[in-house]
C-alpha cells in the first residue's frame, strides 16, 4: 500500500511538472509570433564595404530609415547604399516613375532585384527613390506634422497666433493628404485679421509619372473680404523631376466654387486651376526642406478676372522630429466680387512643429 501511494504521489507529482511545462510552453508560443516578427533580418550594403542587419522602415528623400538592435533607429543616406535585401514589401518607385509592389534582393554591384509577385527585375540601386512599407492597419499607415506659432507686442497689444500642418495616409500608390492652416491677429482699435484654409487632396500616380489629383477645400480671409470659398475639382499632371533630391510637377484641374464675399450675394465660379509644385530636399546632422507651390486660376465663368496663389515654405530640422518653419504666401484676384475688397494678401509665419 506505502509503495501504491508513494507511486501516486510521484505521478501527482509529475502531472504537475507537465502542467507547469505546458503553460510555460503555451505562453512561450503566445509570444513567440511577436518575437519573431521584431526579429530585424533586412541587410544592406554600404560604399565601405559594411554589412548592417537590421529592419527596413522607409525610403524617402534620400534617407532610409532602418532600425538596429544596437543603434536603434538610424537615418542611412541612400547614396551610400550599394545593394539591399528584404523579405518585407514595399511600395517601390523609381526614378523613370515605375511603380511596383515587392521585396528586394541584392544584385551585383551598385543593383538591386526587385521581387514581385509576378515579375523580377534588375535596377540600379539609386533609381530606387521611394520605399514605403505596406503596413497592414489604418492608424499605422498615417504620418504628418503639426506646427504652432505664437507672437505677443505689448507696445499695441498685438497677438498672432498661427496652427498649420497635414496629415497622410499612404496605400499603394494612392495618397490621401490633409492639409490645414489658420493665422488668427488682433490688435487694440482694428478688426481681427484671420485667414483659414483646409484642403483635402487624394494623389494617384500611374505609370510614366503621370497622376490624377482630385480634391475639395474650404477658406476664408478677411484680408481679402472672403467670408467662404468652398471649392471640388480634379485633374491629370505629370512629375516632371522625381529624385531622392528634388520633385518637380505640374497639372491641371478644373473646379466649381461657391464664393461669399463680405456684403455681396454668393456667387459660384468656374475657376482652372493650372499649377507647378516643387520640393527640394536635404539632408545632414539636420534636416532642410524647401517647399513651394504657384498656382494660376483663370476663372472661366467671369471673362477678365483671374486668380494667383504662391506659397513657399522653408522648414529646418532642430532636433529629431521637431523642426522651425518659415512661410511666405501671396493670394491675388484681379477683380473681387466685392468693391471694397483688397486685391492681394501677403503674409509671413513663423512656427515650431512635431513631425510624426
Amino acid at each position: 500500500m506505502m509503495v501504491r501511494s508513494a507511486r501516486r504521489q510521484s505521478l501527482s507529482g509529475t502531472r504537475v511538472r507537465r502542467s507547469r511545462l505546458h503553460v510555460l510552453l503555451t505562453l512561450l508560443l503566445l509570444f513567440a509570433p511577436g518575437t519573431l516578427n521584431a526579429q530585424k533580418t533586412d541587410v544592406i550594403t554600404v560604399r565601405n564595404g559594411d554589412l548592417m542587419t537590421g529592419e527596413m522602415k522607409s525610403l524617402d528623400r534620400g534617407l532610409l530609415v532602418f532600425k538596429t538592435d544596437v543603434a536603434q533607429t538610424i537615418n542611412v543616406e541612400w547614396p551610400k547604399v550599394v545593394t539591399a535585401r528584404t523579405d518585407k514589401r514595399f511600395t517601390i518607385t523609381l526614378e523613370d516613375g515605375r511603380i511596383f509592389y515587392g521585396s528586394l534582393q541584392p544584385g551585383t554591384a551598385d543593383s538591386v532585384v526587385i521581387v514581385t509577385d509576378s515579375v523580377s527585375l534588375t535596377a540600379a540601386t539609386q533609381a530606387v527613390v521611394s520605399l514605403a512599407r505596406l503596413k497592414p492597419t489604418f492608424w499605422k499607415a498615417l504620418d504628418g506634422k503639426i506646427g504652432l506659432g505664437f507672437d505677443f507686442t505689448q507696445q499695441n497689444a498685438k497677438t498672432d497666433f498661427t496652427l498649420s500642418g497635414n496629415v497622410k495616409y499612404v496605400r499603394l500608390s494612392n495618397v490621401t493628404k490633409l492639409d490645414f492652416s489658420s493665422t488668427f491677429s488682433r490688435q487694440d482699435d482694428t478688426d481681427d485679421i484671420y485667414r483659414d484654409n483646409l484642403t483635402l487632396a487624394n494623389f494617384r500616380q500611374f505609370k510614366k509619372r503621370w497622376f490624377f489629383l482630385g480634391f475639395g477645400s474650404a477658406s476664408r480671409n478677411s484680408q481679402m473680404s472672403l467670408d467662404f470659398r468652398g471649392s471640388v475639382g480634379g485633374g491629370l499632371g505629370r512629375l516632371l523631376a522625381q529624385s531622392n533630391k528634388v520633385d518637380l510637377a505640374v497639372w491641371i484641374a478644373p473646379a466649381v466654387s461657391l464664393e461669399e464675399y463680405t456684403g455681396e450675394p454668393g456667387n459660384t465660379s468656374i475657376p482652372l486651376l493650372i499649377a507647378a509644385d516643387f520640393l527640394w530636399f536635404t539632408w545632414g546632422a539636420l534636416d532642410t526642406q524647401i517647399s513651394s507651390q504657384l498656382a494660376v486660376i483663370p476663372i472661366l465663368n467671369e471673362g477678365g478676372r483671374w486668380r494667383l496663389n504662391f506659397t513657399l515654405s522653408l522648414d529646418r530640422e532642430l532636433v529629431k522630429n521637431f523642426y522651425i518653419e518659415l512661410g511666405v504666401t501671396e493670394q491675388y484676384d484681379s477683380r473681387p466680387p466685392s468693391i471694397d475688397a483688397n486685391q492681394n494678401d501677403f503674409s509671413l509665419t513663423t512656427s515650431l512643429g512635431w513631425k510624426f
